[in-house]
């Protein structure tokens, strides 16, 4: 009988291991960065400490507060130990850990480093201050360390992004693979750019990528969550850079750089141009076939092409001879840090109509 409740609990650690080993992991990865770290730090304040003995030997070390580097440093420790247990979670494979997951290690890992550094103030604080006063000051930010971070916690859960926009965050601090475009200008000034950016704004939307994520409430019932991971522009030098969320399917990119080398050699009107950059990707036509919607999809790619026509008029009318041959490519993109920095494309905040755009899945 002992066995088998032996193998019971066995069964059942193996499983806790399985499911949460990102968790772990992450947690072993900052502890090793913090344990290194700390090795060289405590040395050094051992050599201090005999320094201090060998200048006066009756000292009694503790009573001997450490100084505002030692404090600062230990601060350090713990929080290169949190980055790094955030950054080995990110860059685990997606099906070791959920978004849940990741959105409980962020939140302990703010907490963990809020309290680093409230800990740090007071310890500062009470630098300079008798024995007893400085042991009362450290005690009030003690209680602080461990209430404040708490509550910090509770509030932010109403401001920080759901599950689904945490995905988002993980694809930007990580790196995606990205559709890479270059389009050179002769000239180019505040006109000319924003006629550019009004021919690629139909790119840079499909260029998109929507991240949903299945969820379930407490009563059983399931619903989505959806963010938007955007498409990005800057103005490097004499040309405009797009970086796209994703790879986009050669045969949907493939309909874009035609529109935009007929605009290069000036051999479109606003009309081809306008059914072209209106055509939807394959994927979007079959799913909205498969709901039924095929005639309110024709009808609103009719309608696409009205509008974009009286968009794209002014806007050839001032790149007239003014684009450059198109470069294509692909790269690892990581949006921050980059200067000049990137922009955004600007998508809906409603998550039904993120839904609807005809984005990157």
């Amino acid at each position: 009988m002992n066995w088998l409740v032996g193998l019971v609990f066995l069964l059942l650690a193996a499983l806790l291991l399985w499911a949460f080993s990102a968790l772990l992991i992450s947690m072993l990865a900052g502890l090793a960065v913090s344990a290194l770290l700390w090795q060289p730090l405590r040395r050094w304040r051992h050599r201090q400490w005999l320094h201090k003995l060998e200048q006066n030997p009756a000292l009694d070390l503790q009573q001997q507060a450490p100084g505002a580097l030692f404090y600062l440093l230990s601060a350090a420790v713990v929080l290169l130990g949190c980055a790094a247990a955030l950054t080995t979670l990110i860059h685990l494979p997606d099906r070791l850990y959920s978004p849940e997951q990741l959105s409980l290690v962020c939140g302990l890992v703010f907490a963990i480093s809020l309290a680093t550094l409230i800990k740090l103030s007071g310890n500062l604080v009470s630098l300079g201050e008798d024995a007893a006063a400085a042991a009362e000051i450290r005690a009030s930010w003690s209680l602080a360390t461990g209430i404040v971070p708490m509550l910090c916690v509770v509030t932010l859960i109403f401001f920080v992004p759901h599950t689904a926009g945490w995905m988002v965050w993980r694809e930007q601090w990580r790196g995606y693979d990205s559709t890479r475009l270059r389009i050179p200008l002769r000239h180019h000034n505040a006109e000319q750019q924003q006629a550019l950016l009004q021919l690629v704004r139909p790119l840079l939307e499909q260029g998109s990528r929507v991240l949903s994520h299945r969820a379930r409430s407490r009563s059983g019932s399931s619903y989505t969550l959806s963010a938007a991971l955007p498409a990005r522009y800057r103005f490097h030098g004499d040309a405009l850079e797009l970086q796209l969320a994703g790879l986009m399917p050669q045969e949907q990119l493939n309909m874009h750089l035609q529109a935009l080398v007929s605009v290069v050699q000036g051999e479109v009107g606003s009309l081809p141009l306008a059914y072209a950059q209106c055509q939807p990707s394959p994927d979007w036509w079959g799913r909205q076939r498969f709901l039924g919607r095929g005639q309110q999809a024709m009808q609103s790619l009719r309608d696409c092409v009205r509008t974009r026509q009286s968009e794209l008029n002014p806007a050839l009318a001032v790149l007239q001879g003014n684009l450059q041959e198109v470069q294509v490519g692909w790269i690892r993109f990581r949006p921050w840090p980059a200067l000049p920095r990137w922009q955004a494309f600007a998508l809906p905040e409603d998550e039904d109509e993120l839904q609807r755009l005809d984005t990157l899945r």
